[in-house]
């Protein structure tokens, strides 16, 4: 062989080399990305499941996901999450997150939907007040207060509320107008005291809010409307001037009593 003969198959044993070793180097490099996209298992869930039910294994899948798709409070457990009362509409597929629970309390399952520090309070409701079937547990609403003092009048008493249940139910799963009886609002200690000093005084009228209004109302200081209310009904007492009556002592007597008031003053008459 010649000379160009041989550097040609040293140049082609170089490139060869080095293809193989940038090969390697790739095929490193890519597993090694792989490696890095770990799954972790979490819980989702089988079929959608309405706000107030009672978890229980057969809502419940275990599925596998990337580490950096895993949102925060994922639940990878069944056993954290089996026995908990969904807060929450829950979806088909949706991964189970702890916020979206709470836990199964005493009594009944509304009780557990409660926020803390909050109440349930319940309001008798008609075709009209409660907005012709239209409201659903969950929705939030404005309350009107009809009132009358010297004459017909409304105050915002109560606004943004959240609507826990109508009549019995705390979910809805048809989402379509049913005309209901009750209607059970989540309120503080002093919005539930208002709510009571309101419907003392007058008619209340619910009024629907769209999910995304977050608009601040200002409310009516309903303390200070009863006094005022209460001032308009006092009227002064009237005046009464005092009355003179006068009266004789005697039939043959020429004296006369004057009665003026509470005093009574003697006046003789001449014949």
């Amino acid at each position: 062989m010649n000379n160009k003969t041989v550097l040609f198959v040293i140049l082609s044993l170089v490139f060869g080399v080095t293809a193989v070793y940038l090969a390697q180097s790739w095929l490193k490099t890519n597993t090694k990305t792989e490696n890095v996209g770990t799954t972790s298992n979490v819980i989702t869930m089988v079929s959608e499941v309405p706000l107030g039910t009672i978890i229980e294994r057969k809502h419940l899948a275990l599925t596998p996901v990337p580490q950096n798709l895993v949102p925060e409070g994922a639940i990878t457990e069944i056993t954290e999450a089996e026995g908990q009362v969904v807060k929450h509409r829950l979806y088909q597929g949706e991964v189970l997150r702890k916020e979206r629970l709470t836990p199964k309390g005493e009594g009944s399952t509304l009780a557990s939907l409660i926020t803390p520090t909050m109440r349930a309070v319940t309001i008798r409701v008609n075709d009209v007040v409660g907005v012709a079937g239209f409201l659903l547990p969950g929705n939030r609403v404005d309350i009107i207060n009809i009132f009358k003092t010297t004459g017909l009048k409304t105050d915002i008493v109560l606004s943004n509320v959240k609507i826990l249940a109508i009549d019995q139910k705390a979910s809805n799963d048809e989402n379509k107008p049913v005309l209901v009886r009750a209607v059970t609002l989540e309120l503080s200690l002093e919005q539930a005291e208002t709510l009571m000093i309101a419907k003392s005084r007058g008619s209340l009228q619910l009024a629907l809010r769209n999910p995304n209004d977050t608009a601040v109302i200002e409310l009516a200081d309903i303390e200070e409307a009863n006094k005022t209310a209460e001032n308009d009904k006092k009227e002064p007492a009237p005046q009464v001037e005092p009355v003179s009556v006068a009266r004789l002592s005697e039939p043959s007597s020429n004296k006369v009593f004057l009665l003026k008031g509470m005093n009574e003053q003697e006046i003789k008459v001449d014949n």
